[in-house]
């Protein structure tokens, strides 16, 4: 039911963007179609994409050495 509400509305915006009559309620029309076959491979390689970035940032933080304010070098001068 949620789809049906989410498709409506997007449908309507489409409709508007477009300017209405045939072109607009055609493509009102065809946006639950194109929802249900492409959203979710797309879903699917996004979450992908967000899990990889996410696993990448991991990584380069842990390679980042840090140190604490107040340290100061072992050997001065260099």
């Amino acid at each position: 039911m949620l789809k049906n509400i989410i498709t409506a509305v997007a449908g309507r915006r489409v409709a508007e963007q477009l300017g209405g009559g045939a072109i607009g309620a055609a493509a009102a029309t065809a946006l639950p179609f194109i929802a249900k076959r492409g959203l979710g491979p797309l879903g699917v390689a996004l979450t992908a994409g967000w899990a990889a970035k996410k696993y990448m940032d991991y990584r380069r933080a842990k390679k980042v050495r840090t140190y604490p304010v107040d340290a100061t070098p072992a050997t001065p001068g260099l």
